[in-house]
């Protein structure tokens, strides 16, 4: 156990040596200047309470407001699937966590709880094999341990900035000691295909490493897109379109817009093809000013253009929401109306 915890550490040193800063937003350049000197081997064991996953988590609130986010979600999903994938484990050492039994439940296991069963619905109804997943922006690894946990026989390729990939080997070693890891320190170039990762179950590389030769089941982002620059994306969703398996899935969750990497990002001009089917979309659970679309590759049957000028407008009745009295008075009388129709045909 201590080689692979020096692994973790040394593809962490090789990673931070070798930073292609083309990848690294304003967003994260500033939030991760904040806590360099944070990243050191001893503080990972208290990486979700000493400020080290700070933008990679999600506040738990009170101990009242997360049992109630608990018993939601076992009312909208089966609660044995609930319960079973939570974890039994406080990796990171998480204050003021609501516990029930031996497992521990915050608002971030419960979130991707939520993005893997919408996930995992899509397949069963497709009835799709998986072999390979790829999560990109998979911050400590909280939806990570969850699709491991449900895709046991498949690899999961994991792809983020150094430093979330840090915390997220770390965090995944610690909940699966017995798995396969590649590490970035294992690799002998930036590429990765089928041949090199054949004899893993979990491979946690930095953004600049590129896939070859490999077919991916299910690519996910949830709420990473939105903090990267453009082209970061647009390289992102070239890979996608690629190398995804025929009648692969793709789920991607983020807000309508968000402005911090210096401009505004936004849901609707994600960089899609034309080559799509819309299986799911929808606001995001208990994240008003996010979307949820999950999609399906295909060249024969595609309305995703359609869907993404559905979600312009949400984007736009997101955006003026928060002063409605101040928006109706600025906007026409018949825009305004149009809006609302808009507003409780896909929000309510």
């Amino acid at each position: 156990m201590k080689s692979s915890f020096q692994r973790i550490v040394k593809s962490y040193k090789k990673a931070q040596k070798e930073y292609n800063k083309d990848f690294k937003s304003d967003h994260w350049e500033r939030g991760y200047k904040k806590r360099n000197d944070l990243f050191k081997f001893k503080n990972l064991k208290n990486f979700r309470n000493n400020s080290l996953s700070f933008g990679l988590d999600t506040r738990t609130g009170s101990l009242k407001n997360q049992k109630l986010l608990y018993e939601e979600i076992k009312r909208k999903h089966d609660n044995d699937f609930v319960n079973n994938n939570l974890s039994n484990k406080n990796v990171g050492n998480l204050k003021n966590c609501f516990k029930n039994g031996e497992k521990f439940i915050d608002p971030n296991a419960l979130f991707h709880i939520d993005c893997t069963k919408e996930i995992l619905d899509c397949i069963n109804k497709k009835d799709i094999r998986i072999k390979n997943i790829c999560e990109i922006g998979a911050g400590f690894g909280s939806m990570s341990r969850i699709l491991i946990n449900l895709f046991k026989s498949s690899k999961l390729i994991i792809i983020d900035l150094p430093e979330a990939n840090y915390l997220c080997s770390y965090y995944l070693f610690k909940h699966f000691p017995s798995k396969k890891f590649l590490f970035y320190s294992d690799l002998k170039a930036n590429f990765i295909n089928q041949e090199i990762i054949k004899d893993y179950d979990i491979i946690i590389l930095p953004a600049w490493v590129k896939l070859q030769n490999i077919e991916i089941d299910i690519f996910a982002n949830v709420r990473s897109f939105m903090e990267m620059d453009t082209h970061v994306i647009e390289d992102y969703f070239n890979t996608i379109q690629k190398i995804i398996s025929k009648n692969g899935i793709f789920l991607n969750i983020n807000r309508y817009d968000k402005r911090t990497v210096g401009y505004p990002i936004k849901f609707d001009n994600y960089p899609y093809d034309k080559n799509w089917s819309v299986l799911v979309s929808k606001p995001t659970w208990t994240t008003s000013n996010a979307h949820t679309l999950i999609t399906q590759r295909n060249f024969s049957n595609s309305n995703i253009l359609g869907e993404l000028k559905k979600i312009r407008y949400l984007r736009i009745i997101n955006y003026f929401k928060v002063n409605k009295h101040l928006i109706k008075n600025i906007l026409p009388e018949n825009f305004f109306l149009f809006l609302q129709k808009i507003k409780h045909k896909y929000l309510q």
